[in-house]
This record gives structure tokens, C-alpha cells and sequence, in this order.
């Protein structure tokens, strides 16, 4: 999460991009809790502020995201996620309690899916 911090705030080094900060964000999310937490208060708060710095530098006010889940037994859910709900947290319960899940986004943006 410092790391993060440190590349979203400082000057844009050469190799260090929104691209690469992508692969700490995908790293971080993983060691979210499912309470949205971390392993501690310090980590919760610094691993959010990280967060909202990322969700800040890829924002995009035309963006629009569809993202379709499907469940092992084929079942699809679809969330929109665009500018007039961009803020609105959605949720669905799931299917199946087990097996693997496939996801699936189209459109332009940037969405956090748990």
C-alpha cells in the first residue's frame, strides 16, 4: 500500500504507470478481508487510502462498465456500473456457494469487483 501510495503521488517514473500500479492494486485487493478490511487497523487505513488514490488517478466521468458474472452452472448476473451509479455499492447473492465464478467487463472504466 505505501508503495502504491509513493508512485500515485510522486513524479511518474519511467516503467511505473497506472499499468504497473494496476498489478499492486490487483496484489492488495487479494489480501483484503471480506469485511473490506486488512490484518490491521494501520493496514486497513493505509491499504484504503491506496485505494482511493488508484480509483482517483483512473477515474473517468464518460465511463460505462458492464460487468457480467457467471456462476459454474451458467447463470449470469450483470452489474452496470456508470456515472449516475458510479458510487452506488451493488450486490447479488451468489448462486452456488461453490465452484468457480467467471467475470467478465466491457466498456470504459475502472470497477472494483469482490
Amino acid at each position: 500500500a505505501y508503495v502504491l501510495l509513493a508512485l500515485l503521488s510522486g513524479p511518474t517514473l519511467p516503467g511505473f504507470g497506472l499499468n504497473y500500479s494496476a498489478g499492486i492494486v490487483h496484489w492488495l485487493t487479494k489480501k483484503q478481508n471480506a469485511y473490506g478490511g486488512f490484518s490491521s487497523t494501520q493496514d486497513t487505513v493505509v491499504a484504503l487510502q491506496a485505494l482511493a488514490k488508484y480509483s482517483a488517478s483512473t477515474y473517468n466521468p464518460e465511463g460505462s462498465i458492464t460487468v457480467t458474472v457467471t456462476s459454474p452452472s451458467g447463470q449470469n448476473s450483470q452489474f452496470t456500473v456508470n456515472q449516475n451509479n458510479r458510487l452506488l455499492y451493488q450486490e447479488k447473492q451468489l448462486q452456488e456457494a461453490t465452484g468457480t465464478y467467471k467475470l467478465k467487463a466491457e466498456g470504459k472504466g475502472c470497477v472494483f469487483v469482490q
